[in-house]
């Protein structure tokens, strides 16, 4: 079976994926980033599904947490779906502070940065494919997002190298932008329905396995918006 190595698969997108990967038959080598969050996994994935799950965690901003992620992957690594990131927005650009703008950075820039380092020699050796996720406000940027969405830019520029370096071994490299994923926590802040026009996290991962699979296997160095029914 192949194998895909899944990085913040504890999260409310992250538990889906690997929930969707283990379902069309692939292994998963799940990272966390704490005991907890395997614990929150391990309970929402169905029992049957569980003999392919494989576990690793740490902090992938640290060096060497991602390089052994994947190295403890069962064999062969096809794909690496890399969804850590997070947001903290709020303020107008001359009141972002130095701190939130490098705490953007180290979540979602140095993480992929290691990853994508780890994935890519792995990668060469199957031909397979590396999914990172970004954010609407990277390509059309908002009020009060300003290093969140400089951090996710990096993303993009991140993957787009990587699917260039890749390219030659038949390593594909796509980013997913999406809008509002429908996440149990971003429903906690849903008002007046809004949420229907939001992407369902269903929807995310499948577009995520379509990228991985041989399916996409035509498709590299892409920018994929997911904006549901928000305009763009």
């Amino acid at each position: 079976m192949p194998t895909a190595v899944i990085t913040g698969a504890s999260g409310g997108a992250g538990r889906v994926v690997t929930r969707y990967f283990l379902e069309q038959g692939w292994d998963v080598q799940a990272h966390c980033h704490s005991d907890a969050g395997v614990e929150q996994l391990r309970q929402f994935l169905p029992a049957e599904l569980q003999h392919r799950l494989s576990i690793s965690i740490g902090d992938l901003g640290q060096p060497g947490i991602a390089e052994q992620c994947i190295a403890d992957a069962p064999a062969p690594v096809q794909a690496v779906v890399h969804l850590v990131g997070g947001i903290k927005a709020g303020t107008g650009l001359e009141e972002t502070s130095p701190e939130t703008l490098e705490e953007m950075w180290r979540i979602n820039v140095q993480t992929t940065f290691m990853v994508l380092r780890a994935a890519l020699p792995v990668l060469r050796q199957t031909g397979g494919a590396i999914v990172t996720v970004a954010a609407k406000a990277a390509l059309h940027p908002e009020m009060r997002k300003s290093a969140y969405a400089a951090a996710k830019a990096a993303v993009i520029a991140l993957t787009q190298a990587a699917a260039e370096e890749g390219r030659p071994y038949g390593v594909r490299a796509n980013v997913v932008v999406p809008s509002i994923l429908r996440t149990p926590a971003n429903l906690e802040w849903a008002r007046e329905g809004e949420e229907r026009q939001w992407v369902s996290v269903e929807e995310f991962a499948a577009a995520i396995f379509a990228l991985c699979s041989d399916e996409g296997r035509a498709v590299s160095g892409a920018i994929i918006p997911m904006y549901g029914g928000i305009p763009a």
